[in-house]
């Protein structure tokens, strides 16, 4: 085994002896018929080789991390989404959205920001970013929204509108209703609790002469119902 091992190592030094051997002569052989010129080109094409060499081997293969894309609302009831986030300055961010694909590039503050459509509905929204060495990150984390522009629904169960009351035992009323789920009530600027099977009772006490209330229903989307009704009092 040790034989064998110093055969090789001494096969190794002689290719590498005749290597430099070989080298010499032919760097004498340029400075005889060339000059120090030639010699320093030459030098100076092993050099750019090495470097080229090198250049390959130290290629950024490494993709960066997947962008982070800043929180948006559950819901809306507006049809273009502004994104914004943040990665690798340079980078181009590609954007996916509903089968769609969008791309936009970061600032040199690490920063980028588009716009996109949304379909009625559901949407599910991701990102990836993508180097200047061409290499992709994984995609980041999928952020959802719903697009809705309904307005919610707004009962008034009572009092109706145009009723009439007599009386202090009738000052005092309750205004009662029923609102679609998730959606907040005001009445006259106020805002009104809504009980966990969407209805609301609103106690206030009348003026003599018409009392007018308005109920306004504001749903997550930020869509907005709104009803009045008037009655009137007489001590």
């Amino acid at each position: 085994m040790y034989s064998r091992r110093l055969i090789t190592e001494e096969r190794k030094n002689k290719r590498k002896a005749f290597f430099f051997i070989s080298l010499t002569i032919f760097s004498l052989f340029l400075i005889f018929f060339y000059g120090l010129p030639a010699v320093a080109k030459f030098a100076g094409f092993l050099t750019d080789l090495r470097q080229t060499s090198q250049s390959v081997e130290s290629s950024d293969t490494t993709p960066p991390p997947p962008p982070r894309l800043s929180s948006i609302p559950k819901q809306t009831n507006k049809e273009i989404l502004d994104i914004q986030g943040s990665s690798e300055p340079g980078a181009t961010i590609k954007i996916f959205y509903n089968g769609k694909t969008d791309e936009v590039v970061v600032n040199s503050e690490g920063s980028f920001n588009i716009s996109i459509p949304l379909n009625n509905g559901d949407n599910r929204i991701s990102a990836s970013s993508k180097d200047s060495a061409g290499n992709e990150s994984q995609k980041s984390e999928t952020l959802e929204i719903t697009f809705d522009k309904k307005p919610p629904d707004l009962e008034i169960t009572k009092p109706q509108d145009k009723d009439e009351f007599f009386g202090n035992l009738q000052r005092q009323i309750v205004i009662e209703g029923k609102v679609e789920e998730g959606s907040q009530v005001n009445i006259n600027s106020r805002l009104v609790v809504v009980e966990q099977d969407q209805t609301f009772a609103f106690v206030t006490s009348l003026s003599e002469g018409t009392n007018t209330f308005n109920i306004k229903a504001e749903d997550l989307a930020g869509n907005v119902t709104e009803k009045s009704i008037s009655v009137t009092f007489t001590p």
